[in-house]
């Protein structure tokens, strides 16, 4: 009796992990590649004014765990030149942060797993930039 019942909780095990996969389908990771989003091919369901079209360099600051954190340091201050493009990423994978300009330069903006805002700075200044409902996820940008 026990053997008839292994044999079938075997069986079910090998149905259910096999209805589980697809054919062609790419493993999912839990870890994420930095430099992989930073690289990433743009996507259909990014708005075309959410695309990075500045002449100058692009620069990227992750949201996350509340830190706000630029590509290439840890602290949530960012200098850039005139004409520099912004694009932050969510890595958030459930729910959304919505991005406050303090200073009004855009409405607030949703932001989705994987999916970024861009925005290109034409005018020197500093800028603060926080996200709603967790003040402490902030970033300033000076633009020079």
């Amino acid at each position: 009796m026990k053997g008839k019942i292994l044999v079938l909780l075997l069986v079910f095990v090998f149905l259910l992990a096999s209805g589980c996969s697809e054919d062609g389908a790419e493993p999912v990771t839990e870890e994420s590649n930095d430099s992989e989003a930073a690289t990433a091919e743009p996507q259909e369901n990014v708005p075309q004014e959410n695309v990075a079209s500045g002449s100058g360099e692009n620069h990227i600051i992750y949201l996350e765990y509340y830190n706000a954190t630029t590509q290439s340091v840890t602290r949530s201050e960012l200098d850039i030149s005139a004409g520099d493009t912004v694009s932050w990423w969510s890595k958030k994978r459930q729910g959304a942060y919505v991005l406050v300009s303090e200073e009004d330069l855009f409405p607030d903006q949703e932001l989705a797993y994987r999916v970024p805002y861009s925005y290109t700075f034409t005018s020197p200044g500093t800028y603060l930039f926080t996200v709603k409902d967790t003040p402490e996820m902030n970033v300033t940008i000076r633009v020079n």
